[in-house]
């Protein structure tokens, strides 16, 4: 383990050799959601559509300078990327790799590390040997075992913590038959059948509670199709093992289905097979059950069929086989339509191109002909890559600030806005028919541009609302905000209500109608300041008619003061100090805008005048950048009347005597005298 530059930051690279006597336990996994009814009908969602790899292994430490520079590099290592070659998918000088990824790292004949290349330097293949980029961090510290003080033995337990994904080259299975989403490929390898392939068993959803004293259970039942379960190990070799994974891609780990020859043989051939055979003998017709699918196995030739009856000692096909098999040398295999049980798949490499793997599969029964009252594809079966959007709006008077954030793999777009990938999760959202409050948690690191940031040291200056839309993502595009509504797509819309920091991190608390459910007082006093807020439409006054421009002089970031100068309106008021208090402006930097609301501000000097913001902006701004301005409001009659020449639509009640005036105070008389 080394120390070096990548992405021109300090990087540490597992640089020794693995010891692959030792083995390489690859694990790669696919993100995903899916929800089971309770007649076994079932919808299936990835929520990303990269491989999430991890890799184990060993390393040997043959020289006391090896064993000093791991440990110099564990002491050194904290926060920093750790970079791992992706070991099964190295490739000679010359050739191309069959994993492809954004960086290599080439090594030297002996073993040494030579160079980290981009992906855009390949070209025809390197001058050395290479091997795809993973950029993570370790899942546990490693603690090196010394057999002497010059040899060691270190195990290394690494996993992918960075936006690289690797991706194996496309592998192009078998081909399969229709079931209701179309064409599905034939499951290309064959168990190992020295480990026991297990495939008799089947499973029903069956609520069984134990209500009062019986000797029974009460039980629930709810018609459904038994789903068969199929566990096979299997032995790859070559290309297979880099081949599995493409596939595990391609059918977006438990997204898809397959079909899967399940090992068991359903009964013997008595006669050959003909090309244009369109049923076959078979020495125990009834031995297929209410099962329709089966394999021709003849070690050279797979083809999959359906029966679709039985007559005498033949099973009627869908049509002619079109492959000849020989009766001696064929199984008839059972054939299941069924995906991955796994969401991720652990392959145990003994050397590059030798490894095995144990695999769990579960059938999709409804999913081999339509069903009436679903549609494929979009109420059952495997739907669209699915995203978690963002839509945090501060409500700025007048200027409503939106930002857009998914806690999806990558960065997404509508066309419109682009949705940043940050760190950002919500927890499960309530959900009622009736008008109650709904909520939900958010929790976010506190990244670069996160709104929740500013409620750390109570910075939020205006109401901060929050949007949550479930989207379909193709490749890095999502629906627009108003598709995914009309689409009924927005799963929560409220207000951020409070945040409890543990830092960095954030949990916030999310209502929705907390303005009416919450509401403590009546939505208008009886007191003599005004009840409305400036520029509402109780109000009256027009934000556009109130507002002043002007051009940045200088900033003081210490105190939070910026001068402006060459200040402009179309409003005739006469600007003096105080006129901005509790109002706020928008100052324009590089095309970014901030808001900040305005504690108070001194009277022209020299056409400039001075304003203190309530908090400090998070991007200075330079000479000449441009500043809107708006006053602020106190409520009282003497400015309503005076600064903005409104008093008609005055919302409060200056001429209200301060106590109440039917009731008279009672004064208590103390009465003398002593004890008697």
């Amino acid at each position: 383990m080394i120390q070096v530059v990548f992405n021109a930051a300090t990087a540490f690279l597992l640089d020794d050799q693995p010891n692959w006597s030792a083995g390489i336990v690859v694990d790669a996994s696919m993100p995903a959601s899916y929800e089971r009814g309770i007649t076994g009908r079932e919808t299936r969602r990835p929520t990303g559509d990269t491989l999430r790899l991890a890799l184990k292994f060993s390393c040997n430490l043959n020289s006391a300078a090896a064993i000093t520079t791991l440990r110099n590099s564990l002491q050194a290592l904290n926060v920093q990327p750790v970079l791992c070659p992706f070991w099964p998918g190295g490739f000679a000088a010359g050739t191309m790799p069959l994993i492809t990824a954004a960086f290599y790292v080439l090594f030297n004949a002996d073993g040494t590390y030579s160079s980290i290349q981009p992906a855009a330097a390949l070209g025809g293949g390197f001058a050395k040997t290479a091997y795809p980029l993973m950029v993570g961090r370790f899942a546990s510290d490693p603690d090196p075992d010394l057999l002497f003080d010059t040899y060691g033995v270190v195990n290394y337990s690494f996993t992918e913590d960075a936006n690289y994904p690797l991706a194996p080259a496309a592998y192009v299975p078998p081909v399969g038959i229709a079931a209701a989403a179309g064409l599905r490929p034939l499951f290309p390898w064959r168990p190992n059948w020295g480990t026991t392939p297990k495939s008799g068993g089947s499973e029903q959803d069956i609520d069984r509670q134990q209500i009062g004293q019986l000797r029974s259970m009460a039980a629930a039942y709810y018609s459904q199709i038994g789903r068969r379960k199929v566990s096979q190990d299997f032995t790859l070799s070559n290309a297979d093992p880099l081949n599995l994974l493409a596939f595990f891609v391609a059918q977006q780990g438990e997204q898809n289905n397959f079909w899967l020859p399940a090992a068991l043989s359903e009964a013997s051939l008595t006669q050959n097979v003909l090309t244009t055979d369109a049923a076959l003998h078979v020495d125990n017709v009834g031995a297929i059950g209410t099962n329709d699918f089966v394999l021709l196995d003849d070690l050279n030739n797979r083809v999959p069929l359906q029966v679709t009856g039985t007559a005498g000692s033949t099973w009627t096909l869908t049509g002619a086989v079109g492959t000849a098999f020989k009766q001696a040398a064929t199984r008839i295999e059972s054939l299941v339509l069924a995906r991955f049980d796994v969401l991720k798949i652990t392959l145990n490499f003994t050397d590059p191109t030798l490894a095995t793997v144990t695999l769990k599969f579960k059938e999709t029964p409804w999913e081999t002909a339509a069903v009436a009252g679903e549609t494929i594809n979009v109420t059952q079966g495997a739907l669209p890559v699915t995203a978690i959007l963002f839509v945090f709006t501060l409500n700025v008077p007048g200027a409503a600030v939106a930002s857009y954030f998914t806690n999806f793999e990558r960065n997404l777009n509508d066309g419109v806005n682009t949705y940043v990938s940050a760190p950002i999760e919500n927890e499960p959202i309530t959900e009622a028919a009736t008008l109650e409050k709904q909520t939900v948690k958010i929790k976010a690191r506190n990244f670069a541009g996160n709104p929740l940031a500013q409620m750390i040291p109570f910075n939020l200056e205006w109401p901060l609302t929050l949007d949550i839309y479930e989207a379909d993502v193709t490749v890095s595009a999502v629906p627009t905000i108003a598709t995914l509504q009309a689409a009924g797509r927005c799963l929560f819309s409220g207000e951020v209500s409070g945040s409890d920091i543990d830092p960095p991190f954030i949990n916030a608390s999310c209502d929705s109608m907390k303005a009416i459910f919450d509401r403590q007082i009546p939505r208008r006093l009886y007191q003599r300041n005004c009840n409305w807020v400036l520029f509402e439409s109780a109000c009256g006054l027009l934000l556009a008619n109130w507002q002043w421009n002007a051009l940045v002089v200088s900033y003081n970031a210490a105190t939070s003061t910026m001068v402006i100068g060459t200040i402009t309106s179309t409003n005739g008021a006469a600007l003096v100090a105080h006129f901005f208090s509790a109002g706020y402006c928008t100052i324009t930097t590089a095309g970014v805008a901030q808001n900040r609301m305005v504690s108070d501000n001194t009277a022209p000097a020299a056409g400039q005048i001075s304003l203190y913001l309530s908090s400090p902006l998070v991007t200075a701004p330079a000479v000449g950048d441009a500043v809107k301005l708006f006053p602020g409001c106190d409520g009282q009659k003497s400015t309503c009347l005076n600064k903005f020449n409104n008093y008609s639509a005055f919302g409060g009640f200056p001429f209200m005597p301060v106590g109440n005036p039917t009731v008279m105070k009672i004064n208590q008389q103390a009465f003398g005298g002593g004890k008697k």
